[in-house]
């Protein structure tokens, strides 16, 4: 394992950005044992054609068949185990009518992926989003977004923006 922070022409940020690359580690690492088998990578939210559905997969780090995988959104009584197939990832789907997210009521439900001993706990916020031309649609109504992409460098001394102190000066 290192830490990398070359440029590249092709690469974001590209060579030409306004960007000053700073390297190294700058927050904070958490080191984690797994075991030799893992979940590796898992996904939960509504179904893209379907808001009354919550979907998602589960994949292991190996392709290990006959794996029983255990999702669990408990504030909505879900309770669904899957099993890996020769690939080792499982899919699933269950009926679910979750509050949305959105920015006034941002709700968030407790949602664990298990295999074994191994529990990965997540929130999660389940919301629709699409485009209609240049409006951004959010659970079905127009929102309107007030700002993106921040430089995090200090404005007053330079180098990067790390503290808290940092970050309020920034954002107000």
């Amino acid at each position: 394992m290192k830490v990398d922070n070359k440029r590249f022409k092709d690469g974001v940020p590209t060579l030409n950005m306004d960007w000053w690359n700073y390297g190294g580690i700058t927050r904070d690492v958490m080191l984690t044992e797994v075991p030799e088998t893992y979940i590796e990578d898992y996904l939960v939210q509504l179904d893209k054609n379907n808001p009354g559905m919550i979907t998602g997969w589960i994949r292991l780090n190996a392709a290990l068949e006959g794996e029983t995988v255990t999702v669990e959104i408990p504030e909505l009584k879900i309770k669904q185990q899957v099993v890996t197939g020769s690939d080792g990832k499982a899919s699933f789907q269950v009926k679910a009518k979750p509050v949305l997210w959105n920015p006034e009521n941002p709700k968030l439900y407790e949602v664990t992926v298990a295999r074994g001993s191994e529990l990965l706990a997540d929130q999660i916020g389940f919301r629709t989003i699409e485009t209609r031309g240049p409006e951004v649609i959010l659970n079905g109504k127009r929102i309107f977004l007030r700002g993106i992409s921040i430089h995090e460098e200090a404005p007053f001394r330079e180098g990067r923006a790390w503290s808290v102190e940092d970050a309020r000066t920034l954002l107000t």
